[in-house]
């Protein structure tokens, strides 16, 4: 119980980065500009960090059900 609170805590908070962060990256594509943001300029480190961001919280996610799932909670 305790492994499925736990890791599973994880696995829902690296979901939610990578699903915000994506989808604010996804805005950004289509109308250039972040939400809630006036920044004109981005670099490319900002959004390559950005999508660094996004591959960490899915390998968090991947992580946690792959766990889960080998322990048979899921």
């Amino acid at each position: 119980m305790e492994q499925f609170l736990l890791v599973g805590t994880f696995g829902a908070v690296g979901a939610a980065l990578a699903a915000g962060t994506g989808a604010a990256l996804v805005r950004y594509h289509r109308t250039g500009e972040f939400p809630g943001g006036e920044d004109a300029t981005v670099t490319r480190t900002r959004l390559v960090g950005l999508w660094l961001r996004v591959a960490v919280g899915a390998a968090i996610a991947a992580y946690a059900v792959v766990d889960l799932s080998a322990a048979g909670l899921l």
